[in-house]
């Protein structure tokens, strides 16, 4: 069994880890925050997925959506850059997503139909040739005729949609980076003018799937246009085991939908490692901040605890009041994580440069030899590493170890001095 006295210095440590680490992640988030870190991430993996690296294309034209642009910061001030939104939910992508693309295929769509309704009138009026006489030709040819017409006066429209587009695209092409605010807020007009001109005539069209293939089909090639050429061959095979052709069609873009925000959700999972890459690289560089200007030395804190019975004592205090706190986990609760830095500074703990020249046990702060500094050296390298592990892995460690000393009453001791609970 351990030693009380060795397992209560482990726990000092840990809770010295577990306090510098929570420092580090407060100045982390600080410094995400600022930068926004989240939202640019966010933005990188939007523009990576719809393969439009330099925001000119349909990256562009999702963010100046107006489902994504309603949930960035400073959205209803046009004279101000927008704050990109940290998070965007699968459903609003893919509902943007296919609002584009459906009013960019629209006009493709009906020059088909208008092309096969002229063959179909081609076709009648051949047949008609051959028997002039024939009244069920003759009809077939009038309704050919009204079809084509009709189909025309549609096409009439999509025309207007497709110019309406190609503004849109030449406007986005003009935007030199996020910043400029006036051509992006042109760019966005233009794309709303297009959208709602395209809005009604891509939801009138029957096969509103075979829409938005076309407009995949425009795309550039890349992993964009692949992707989702795939999604909506996949879809066309779900639809397809339906009862019947009319809830088939009807499923097909709700499947798709789906289809698509399963591939957004897996993208963002791949973004989300770009972030805590990030987040560790910098974690590491505040750790060497923050141990070296506290001089939490790991060796010095061992050689503290081991002597300072008092001191020992208070930190497993606050170490058991953390765990027990009903907040929970002070890495994921703001009202944990403040108990616990109060706790912390209401303990004179063993850090910082200065020595104190009351200090009964005269630890040495700064050492007054060559082989002290190397095992200085060695101890600050150990904190660091351990406080870039970061609190939700210290908490844990902590947790385990008040659990491990409540497990039994200590040698020498009649009464157990553990919590009897963790609050968990």
């Amino acid at each position: 069994m351990f030693g009380s006295s060795i397992l209560e210095v482990a726990i000092g440590v840990v809770f010295i880890y577990l306090f510098l680490s929570l420092i580090c992640s407060a100045i982390n988030e600080g410094i995400a925050s600022t930068i926004n870190k989240r939202g640019s991430n966010l933005f990188d993996g939007v523009k990576n997925l719809l393969n439009d690296p330099k925001f000119t294309g349909l990256a562009q034209q999702l963010y100046t959506h107006g489902l994504i642009d309603g949930i960035s910061q400073e959205a209803a001030n046009p004279a101000k850059e927008n704050r990109l939104p940290s998070y965007m939910s699968s459903n609003t992508f893919a509902l943007a997503l296919l609002d584009i693309l459906g009013s960019q295929g629209i006009t493709q769509s009906y020059q088909e139909t208008a092309n096969q309704r002229q063959a179909e009138l081609t076709e009648a009026q051949a047949n008609l040739a051959t028997k002039p006489d024939d009244a069920d030709l003759q009809s077939k040819v009038s309704e050919a005729q009204a079809a084509l017409a009709k189909a025309n006066a549609i096409l009439l429209k999509a025309e207007a949609v497709k110019q309406a587009h190609a503004a849109a695209d030449t406007a986005a092409q003009q935007v030199t980076s996020r910043k400029d605010t006036a051509r992006l807020q042109n760019a966005a007009q233009k794309l709303a003018e297009a959208l709602s001109l395209g809005r009604s005539l891509a939801a009138e069209f029957p096969d509103q799937l075979g829409n938005i293939e076309r407009a995949v089909t425009s795309l550039p090639a890349g992993h964009t246009k692949q992707s989702l050429l795939v999604l909506i061959n996949k879809t066309k095979r779900e639809a397809s085991q339906g009862t019947d052709q009319i809830a088939a069609i009807r499923n097909q873009i709700v499947g798709l939908e789906r289809n698509v925000e399963v591939w957004f959700n897996d993208s963002m999972d791949r973004c989300g490692g770009w972030y805590k890459r990030w987040t560790q690289k910098v974690l590491l560089v505040i750790s060497i901040i923050l141990v070296i200007g506290t001089n939490a030395d790991t060796i010095m804190l061992v050689k503290r605890f081991s002597r300072d019975n008092a001191l020992r004592a208070s930190v497993v205090s606050a170490a058991e009041r953390a765990v027990q706190n009903t907040a929970g986990n002070p890495a994921e609760n703001e009202q944990a994580r403040e108990k616990l830095l109060q706790d912390a500074e209401s303990i004179q703990l063993p850090l910082g440069w200065v020595s104190n020249p009351n200090d009964p046990f005269k630890t040495d702060q700064i050492p007054k030899s060559f082989l002290g500094w190397l095992l200085k050296i060695l101890g600050l390298i150990i904190s660091i590493f351990a406080v870039s592990l970061g609190a939700p892995f210290w908490f844990d460690m902590l947790s385990k170890f008040i659990n491990l000393r409540g497990a039994g009453t200590p040698p020498g001791e009649t009464k157990k001095s553990a919590p009897q609970g963790t609050g968990n």
